[in-house]
């Protein structure tokens, strides 16, 4: 199903008490005949915590996306720390598709609304509307890390089996990276994912190819030095994938500095030598990373790989010094919405971000 498959009914408020009754009642979305009542399936419940009414409404852009690739129970709270009322508001709203005449129900969606003084409420109502027979995430929805919100994210992660969060656009985020690495891992079988981990996806993957020793023989154990250039709020991006070629390369940390520009820079240990490592952010274009330039050697020879994007969703790369062709990898270019809805059914730990996580989180704390 695609999100132009979906209607949405209007939002209708309800009571904190009769929510529940609200969303159980036969629905007609649409043109429905009155007598043919809606169905439901919906495969998990979805707490998803924002701040106040403009990403709300970035929210509800994504929920299209979500629900139209896992049908879900949305619960988004709008955590308005700068509203003094003691109130807690509540409205309902379906998501449904067409099947002939009728609307069968996708999602259903609770916003609840809580000023200062009732944020902390918050949990207990959540724990009353979840359906306890799903599987339950919690998507963090704002440019803060999780754990900044102190009893609020303890409590409501105690209720799901994973927790989704976005270091992109982090204010702090070298700090922020250390605060939440600590979390990650750490819960026993609770999953953690951070959305900037999804997105280099594609350059993860050309890397890898590039640099294959049936492709490049030596070449992962010869490499000297990294380069990247990122756009703006793309940092923890980077820093990520540092993170991933590091472990997979068994590469230790040493030390690091800011420089002016501004740059990051790593000096690691390898079996091979002092591998280096330099972060740059450009001043403007596209929040991702932009390019990346390893300098290795191939069967003794000098080589280096440089990787860029000239487009979404495309990264080149051409290694000077063992070809004169530049080759290609494509790959789709996700929504924020879209990223989320293709975590939602992973449940399995990836051991693989946490090995990342963890070592990025020994990088910064060598730069603060």
């Amino acid at each position: 199903m695609t999100p132009a498959d979906l209607v949405t009914s209007e939002p209708e408020a309800v009571s904190l008490g009769a929510i529940e009754r609200q969303l159980t009642r036969p629905w007609q979305l649409g043109d429905a005949p009155p007598d043919e009542q809606s169905g439901r399936a919906l495969m998990g419940n979805l707490v998803v915590v924002c701040r106040h009414e403009r990403e709300e409404a970035e929210i509800a852009e994504d929920l299209v996306a979500i629900v139209s690739q896992y049908p879900s129970r949305v619960l988004v709270l709008v955590a308005d720390a700068g509203n003094q009322t003691s109130e807690i508001k509540a409205s309902v709203r379906l998501y449904g598709r067409r099947r002939g005449a009728s609307w069968p129900v996708c999602g259903e969606c609770v916003t609840i609304r809580a000023g200062g003084p009732a944020i902390p409420r918050l949990p207990s109502v959540v724990r009353a509307i979840v359906q306890g027979d799903l599987p339950s995430a919690l998507w963090w929805a704002t440019p803060e890390a999780p754990p900044l919100a102190g009893e609020l994210f303890v409590q409501l992660a105690d209720l799901v089996d994973q927790v989704i969060y976005d270091s992109f656009a982090w204010t702090d985020p070298l700090r922020q990276l250390i605060l939440t690495a600590s979390r990650v891992g750490e819960n026993g079988r609770k999953v953690m994912s951070d959305l900037a981990w999804r997105r280099p996806k594609l350059w993860r993957r050309i890397i890898a190819q590039s640099l294959d020793p049936l492709l490049a023989p030596g070449a992962l154990e010869a490499m000297s030095e990294v380069h990247i250039e990122h756009g703006p709020h793309a940092l923890t991006q980077a820093w990520l994938l540092t993170g991933w070629l590091a472990f997979r390369l068994g590469w230790l940390p040493r030390g690091g500095k800011v420089l002016p520009g501004p740059e990051v820079s790593w000096s690691f240990q390898s079996a091979q030598g002092t591998p280096q490592v330099e972060i740059r952010r450009r001043p403007e274009g596209e929040p991702d990373l932009q390019s990346i330039r390893i300098v290795t050697r191939v069967n003794a020879r000098l080589v280096t790989f440089q990787f860029t994007s000239p487009a979404p969703g495309r990264v080149n790369v051409f290694a000077d010094g063992l070809s004169d062709r530049t080759a290609w990898l494509t790959g789709p270019v996700y929504t924020r919405g879209q990223l989320v809805a293709r975590q939602l059914p992973d449940l399995a730990r990836d051991r693989l971000f946490e090995s990342s996580v963890a070592l990025a989180r020994t990088m910064a704390e060598a730069v603060l």
